[in-house]
């Protein structure tokens, strides 16, 4: 493994629409739908080709379901590794943030694949809340999900997966959430799954004097605020999974890709779990 020659290739599989005051922002402007992408990550260490989540079904089955989709030319994720120039069956870890809908289709068309996932979110994809039966396409709604009679291999905390590659908890968005932190030649990329959903996420909002402009999203928001100050204490780059402005680039890290001030100080907006 060279951290020197480590990528990370966004894969956009579609884009759905979700609401920004309950679903994108806390306190944003409900009733108003964003559409968003839904974007997973090819991670080539060049000793191991690693896909962080494996994003959406088609769009038929994502509107029915979920959110309204539109696959706008998008492809599938086994589809777009092959546009990539890799084979699908090379693949050797699919590592998932978690396990929603949105962050696990076609995951077993990677055939020589590990799959691994935390204990926590394993448990709770397979005995979720009822609020919840959707997010995991649970059987009491007469379909099966995409990890139904999967093998997983778990993980406890923080995890090292392969050398350069590990993992974080970031409980929040579900309770088994992690991320994917990469080593690369441009310092720490952190995969945030769904701890984040738009770079904003982790700016603050004034107005409210949070340091965090947080997403609405939680099973558990004060687990989820605690973990972004964590993203944000680790973090030189971010790679959130909803976000546009990931497309914007092929692959990273890129030539002169700005670094982030992590754990940055903002006047009238402190950490709570951070401290000043």
């Amino acid at each position: 493994m060279s951290i020197e020659q480590t990528r990370i290739y966004p894969i956009n599989t579609g884009w759905i629409k979700v609401d920004h005051g309950t679903y994108l922002f806390w306190k944003g402007n409900a009733g108003n739908d964003t559409a968003i992408p839904v974007i997973c990550y090819l991670v080539d260490t060049r000793d191991h080709k690693i896909m962080v989540d494996t994003g959406l079904p088609d769009e038929a089955r994502a509107t029915k379901w979920h959110h309204d989709c539109n696959k706008r030319g998008c492809l599938d994720s086994p589809d777009a590794v092959r546009h990539l120039g890799f084979d699908p069956a090379a693949i050797d870890i699919c590592l998932f943030t978690h396990l929603h809908w949105d962050h696990t289709h076609n995951m077993k068309d990677f055939t020589n694949a590990r799959y691994i996932c935390t204990a926590e979110e394993l448990r709770w994809a397979h005995n979720p809340l009822p609020l919840y039966y959707r997010s995991y396409e649970s059987p009491k709604l007469g379909i099966e999900a995409p990890f139904t009679g999967c093998d997983f291999e778990v993980v406890e905390g923080e995890a090292k997966i392969v050398p350069g590659v590990s993992v974080f908890p970031t409980p929040g968005h579900t309770p088994g959430h992690q991320c994917v932190s990469v080593e690369t030649s441009a310092g720490k990329i952190v995969i945030a799954g769904d701890a984040i959903f738009l770079y904003e996420n982790l700016e603050p909002n004034l107005d409210e004097q949070w340091r965090h402009w947080v997403p609405a999203r939680f099973v558990n928001v004060i687990d989820g605020w605690q973990s972004i100050e964590e993203i944000d204490k680790r973090a030189d780059y971010v790679l959130p999974t909803h976000d546009e402005r990931v497309l914007e680039h092929d692959v990273f890290p890129f030539g002169g890709m700005p670094l982030r001030d992590k754990h940055r100080q903002v006047s009238g907006a402190s950490f709570y779990f951070g401290g000043d």
